[in-house]
């Protein structure tokens, strides 16, 4: 598994905007692949710890969430976040999703942005399919990238040219940007019934809207790798006024812009686990 994004504070706080803006479009997947009180969840690429917070209040004191990912600093953030929160229903385990011991089997496996960084999706999605139990749920929530790019009313230079960096690098680092529409065929592959699936995006304007430091977090996070693979120079960037150049255009045009998508996919798992 190679991330991309780094292991940063600023890839926390990124981690954490993101949690604000798409949080409820996470629960309505977790609410149709029927996530409910008393399940035993398992929250794959768990990070700071956001899908597992929604997890835990879903199942309830009667159920539990295990959360598991490769960056052991990210997952302090999570347990902190539970600990405040005062949620004793939710464990996080430091692990690679691909070779993390499962001593036993869930109601669900979850993941939210894991499977983009994964080269071997099928082997990883067969594993952690094997660890749901018969009639059990496994469900993903993946960026839409290609699928559907950000736009803006009336059109964003500004926004365009961030995008453009964006899928620059991703191309030059050879990631799939169609990870989330081929969750589809990835499910068939992996055994598992067609998914029930839907595109989400943020959409926002005026002075208020966070999604304005979303997408500048995001392009901070990868601005090392941008200089690095010789998308953009540092200065091109501009990271520190990107969020206010943004929110100036957006404002001083009276206009709107969405942030880029996501694809959510779940499906039951049938046969014996």
């Amino acid at each position: 598994m190679t991330y991309l994004f780094g292991h940063s504070a600023g890839e926390t706080d990124r981690l954490l905007r993101q949690a604000r803006l798409f949080g409820p479009y996470t629960r309505r997947l977790l609410e149709d692949a029927g996530i409910a009180a008393g399940m035993q969840v398992l929250d794959v690429g768990s990070g700071a710890g956001d899908v597992s917070l929604i997890l835990a209040d879903m199942v309830g004191a009667s159920g539990t969430v295990m959360g598991v990912d490769i960056n052991a600093e990210l997952l302090e953030t999570a347990r902190a976040r539970a600990d405040a929160a005062g949620l004793r229903n939710v464990t996080f385990t430091v692990g690679d999703v691909a070779s993390v011991a499962l001593d036993r089997h869930f109601d669900a496996v979850v993941g939210r942005c894991v499977l983009f960084f994964i080269k071997d999706r099928l082997s990883v999605v067969r594993r952690l399919a094997a660890h749901v139990r018969p009639g059990g749920v496994i469900a993903f929530q993946e960026p839409g990238n290609a699928t559907l790019r950000p736009s803006a009313l009336p059109p964003s230079p500004l926004l365009d040219q961030v995008w453009s960096w964006i899928m620059e690098l991703y191309r030059r680092a050879d990631m799939d940007l169609y990870a989330g529409l081929r969750l589809f065929s990835l499910f068939q592959d992996a055994g598992l019934p067609d998914p029930q699936m839907h595109l989400d995006v943020a959409v926002g304007g005026g002075v208020d809207w966070p999604g304005y430091e979303y997408i500048a977090g995001l392009v901070r996070t990868i601005l090392p790798r941008l200089v690095e693979h010789g998308v953009a120079t540092a200065d091109e960037v501009d990271i520190d006024s990107l969020a206010e150049r943004l929110r100036a255009e957006t404002v001083a045009s009276r206009g709107v812009m969405t942030t880029w998508s996501f694809i959510t996919a779940w499906a039951p798992v049938p046969g014996s686990g």
